[in-house]
């Protein structure tokens, strides 16, 4: 028997959906480490609280790439989503260079780059490399 656990929380949400030819589409270690790549990015450029923040990937179909949604880890939301949204050029870039520095081998990750305490279910899987 199949059960199914959950609890309402509403918050403020963006979904990030990307298309057309992607060739690492089926590559979840990748998108997990997008997601945790983007949030540190946004926390760092847009001085927000990394507690604040986090992130998750939805799946629609197995055939395209999964959604990147980041929400306000703050019940009925605080804004920052709404930021991200307004300067997604900065937080991009600001993401981007916390994979791009010499912190660890671009096969894993570690605290300067991706790791924190809330992602160590998926500390195995990260790899700034991939991000």
């Amino acid at each position: 028997m199949t059960r199914h656990l959950g609890h309402e929380f509403l918050t403020d949400v963006i979904e990030w959906r990307f298309g057309g030819f992607i060739p690492e589409a089926a590559n979840i270690r990748m998108w997990r480490s997008v997601v945790y790549a983007l949030l540190e990015g946004a926390s760092e450029s847009l001085n927000i609280r990394r507690d604040d923040l986090d992130g998750t990937l939805y799946h629609y179909s197995s055939f395209e790439p999964p959604a990147i949604v980041l929400y306000d880890n703050v019940p009925g939301g605080a804004g920052h989503v709404h930021r991200i949204f307004e300067n997604p050029a900065q937080v991009v870039a600001s993401a981007f260079r916390r994979v791009d520095q010499d912190c660890c081998g671009p096969e894993t990750s570690c605290y300067e780059c991706l790791r924190n305490y809330r992602n160590q279910y998926y500390h195995d899987e990260l790899a700034r490399g991939l991000a």
